[in-house]
């Protein structure tokens, strides 16, 4: 009983994302946040909608300029699509703590082994996709104006 009440009180955006990684992995799971993340130990990638990551267009950039095919995508679905790699790159991941700590750009963030396969995922997900996820993100952006 609990649980269909959580389902009906699911925002329409998050049910669709949530429906969405879903076809990737049953496991996989999404949340509304203050910022964009994911968590490989609970599988879950975590959105935002008002996201003010002073980072965002240097992502973008970065983004566009390693996958130029992805360039009419909204930063919110790189971002997205990035933190979904993650999950999908899980079993590549190394532990890169020591690095991160030494970051002193975004662009050497970028770079981190971590982010770059990430970005690499959904970058080679979004060109291989990319009329099936601009219809994807055509039908996001109308919930989002409900």
């Amino acid at each position: 009983m609990m649980m269909k009440g959580a389902i009906t009180m699911m925002s329409a955006t998050t049910k669709m994302l949530r429906d969405f990684v879903k076809t990737f992995d049953e496991e996989y799971s999404v949340r509304k946040a203050k910022s964009f993340d994911s968590s490989i130990f609970e599988l879950t990638v975590s959105y935002t909608l008002t996201d003010t990551d002073p980072m965002g267009e240097e992502f973008r950039a970065d983004f566009i300029n390693r996958f130029p095919a992805c360039a009419d995508f909204s930063l919110f679905l790189l971002s997205f699509m990035h933190e979904l790699g993650h999950l999908e790159t899980e079993y590549d991941m190394v532990n890169d703590t020591a690095q991160r700590n030494k970051v002193k750009s975004a662009r050497a963030y970028f770079r981190l082994h971590n982010e770059k396969i990430a970005t690499d995922w959904a970058g080679n997900y979004l060109t291989a996709h990319h009329d099936e996820m601009k219809n994807f993100e055509k039908k996001f952006l109308k919930t989002l104006d409900k």
